[in-house]
């Protein structure tokens, strides 16, 4: 038996149109399911584990965003339950970094064919995360794309990811750094004025933008891109834009490092998004765990 998790809110509506087309293929073929159809991360958890604990699931399918997917692997996480993502948000960077196929009878093939890759994962306080922790600039640029007037506009015509550069311009306008330290696997760095400090998994995030460029989900490592002791024009005019170009920043102001163990204090309480929402805010300590996700490969 296959279990969905559809979210009829992501990509607006846009899910539930492909959970529409998906079932009839399932019916078509008499293949067993179980569907919650909610954009409720409680909701999704509660029947995750009822349905868990009174079968057997080899397999547990995402019709949705990032959002979903990351409340759905926080009950499937270092079990060998695997997770298979059918992408249907504004997003998507999760089935972007392994190139998941958006074609729901493509889908239902490679879901039953079950080809498995295993994954890290990011462990976040007491959270797992899939692809980019973002701390500090980017948790607000979150905040801001989710709540603005255009995302719903751009998704409905079909290019959703522009909605995180518009915010993120809008954001670096106003946004106040802050100061503090990171600590990696046991090296400490200290931070002057921080304006970003975003810890992959995988490379990219906001629909797209490669924020860790040399990040892979299968290496053992995280990848830190830090943003931090330069200015607010400096960063609009020259970084960002190079930000954008998805290549790495040689340049004062912008510091790669990679590793296992991540602590992060900051003079005050700052957003974090994992996996594209704000669910916490420093302090934080972040580790990778390797291996910890099995994913069915839907190419």
């Amino acid at each position: 038996m296959y279990v969905f998790i559809v979210n009829p809110l992501a990509g607006k509506g846009q899910a539930s149109l492909l959970w529409d087309e998906t079932e009839k293929i399932l019916q078509q073929r008499n293949i067993d399911y179980r569907v919650l159809i909610s954009s409720s991360e409680s909701d999704a958890q509660n029947f995750m584990l009822e349905i868990l604990q009174s079968y057997t699931i080899k397999t547990i399918a995402v019709i949705g965003g990032d959002g979903t997917t990351g409340s759905v692997i926080q009950s499937i996480a270092k079990t060998t339950t695997a997770l298979a993502i059918l992408p249907a948000g504004s997003g998507n960077d999760t089935a972007r970094m392994f190139r998941l196929t958006r074609q729901p009878s493509r889908f239902i093939d490679q879901l039953v064919a079950h080809q498995i890759t295993t994954i890290d994962l990011l462990h976040v306080n007491d959270r797992f995360g899939i692809s980019v922790v973002g701390i500090g600039i980017d948790a607000m640029i979150g905040q801001r794309v989710n709540q603005s007037w255009y995302k719903p506009f751009l998704n409905k015509v079909g290019i959703g990811s522009f909605a995180y550069p518009i915010a993120a311009v809008l954001t670096l306008l106003f946004f106040r750094p802050f100061s503090g330290s990171v600590t990696i696997d046991g090296a400490n760095y200290k931070l002057g004025i921080a304006w970003l400090i975003a810890c992959g998994n995988t490379s990219s995030y906001g629909g797209g933008l490669v924020v860790c460029p040399q990040a892979l989900p299968t290496d053992g490592v995280f990848n830190l891109t830090m943003l931090h002791d330069v200015g607010r024009m400096k960063i609009l005019f020259r970084l960002f834009p190079e930000l954008l170009r998805g290549q790495p920043i040689l340049r004062k102001g912008v510091s790669y490092i990679e590793g296992k163990e991540l602590v992060v204090q900051t003079d005050r309480a700052v957003s974090v998004i994992v996996d594209g929402e704000v669910v916490t805010s420093t302090p934080l300590r972040i580790a990778i765990h390797e291996r910890a996700l099995k994913l069915v490969v839907t190419t």
